[in-house]
């Protein structure tokens, strides 16, 4: 074969796995799982194919993200077990190639995706020793973040990432009644989250995310009693998330957790000030959640019977 065959070649099977991985993706917004399956499995074996014939670091990275992509087929199917084995896979020729290029930082954010992914699939799983898996792999991705945010640039999308792990090692923790322990990463991932929202004062995302934030640390102030310090925690999220309403009236995601966080404050305030106080909260949790998806919706009807039953109810 000419060296302008290998290119031909070699360009046609790239254009092959990219056909492939975009008809799978059309095909999924269209709401056809097994024609997406389909696609997905002709781009794996594209990249299988071009990494035998041309093993260089772009195509056995590229076979790498494919099985990835392959992963969240599954995740999206509910079928845990094939996601496991493709993000398994993926993860292995990260790792393999991470050996060989040990300065590469896409390889290292290739093994933190791989590793969260893995975790993830663990909590859905279930049982104590699903989560312990979960734990260690969140701790093994939470390193690689680190080390990439250490190795610069300070990307925002890494920075984001280092923070998410850390929430979630405090869920976990909290999960686990190790409310010390969840405090701690909370509270890294808070200064995390504080430094790019001062920084993308622009970014909806950035915002959110602490929002978030302060919302997890009004939860676990709440578990701990400690309800002054729930309640400010609550008011900053609050803030965050009415400021974000402002920008995009129509967002439904930031209407429901502002009807969550006014409940949560009506509870703080059932506890400190009395029903009266309470009671304004849940009409005012009620109302947005009503306003945003009407008197039926599941939601809305099931935050209802929650209020009438509720000892703030003046039923």
């Amino acid at each position: 074969m000419t060296r302008w065959d290998a290119v031909r070649v070699r360009q046609g099977l790239v254009d092959s796995c990219s056909s492939a991985e975009q008809a799978g993706d059309q095909a999924l917004r269209k709401g056809r799982p097994r024609e997406a399956r389909r696609h997905y499995e002709r781009m794996l074996a594209e990249s299988i194919r071009l990494a035998e014939q041309f093993p260089d670091l772009s195509t056995r990275r590229d076979l790498s993200l494919s099985f990835n992509k392959y992963g969240d087929f599954w995740v999206g199917a509910d079928r845990l077990d094939q996601a496991a084995q493709a993000y398994e896979e993926g993860l292995a020729i990260a790792g393999r190639l991470r050996e060989e290029n040990p300065d590469d930082i896409r390889l290292l954010r290739d093994l933190r995706f791989g590793e969260s992914a893995l975790g993830e699939i663990a909590l859905r799983t279930g049982g104590p020793a699903a989560q312990d898996t979960a734990r260690d792999r969140f701790t093994t991705a939470l390193a690689l973040a680190e080390h990439i945010v250490e190795a610069g640039p300070l990307d925002p999308a890494d920075r984001r990432e280092l923070g998410a792990l850390q929430e979630r090692l405090g869920l976990l923790a909290a999960e686990r009644q190790d409310l010390d322990e969840a405090a701690r990463w909370y509270a890294r991932a808070l200064a995390v989250r504080r430094e790019l929202a001062a920084e993308l004062k622009g970014d909806a995302q950035a915002r959110r995310d602490l929002g978030v934030q302060y919302e997890r640390l009004g939860d676990l102030a709440l578990r701990r009693r400690d309800l002054e310090a729930a309640r400010a925690h609550y008011d900053e999220s609050l803030s965050l998330r009415r400021a974000l309403l402002g920008d995009d009236p129509r967002d439904l995601a930031t209407q429901r957790a502002l009807s969550t966080l006014c409940e949560r404050l009506g509870d703080v305030a059932l506890l400190t000030e009395g029903p009266e106080q309470a009671r304004q909260w849940y009409d005012d949790s009620f109302a947005i959640l009503d306003a945003a998806y009407g008197p039926r919706h599941p939601e809305t009807r099931t935050l209802r019977k929650k209020l009438r039953s509720h000892p703030a109810s003046p039923n």
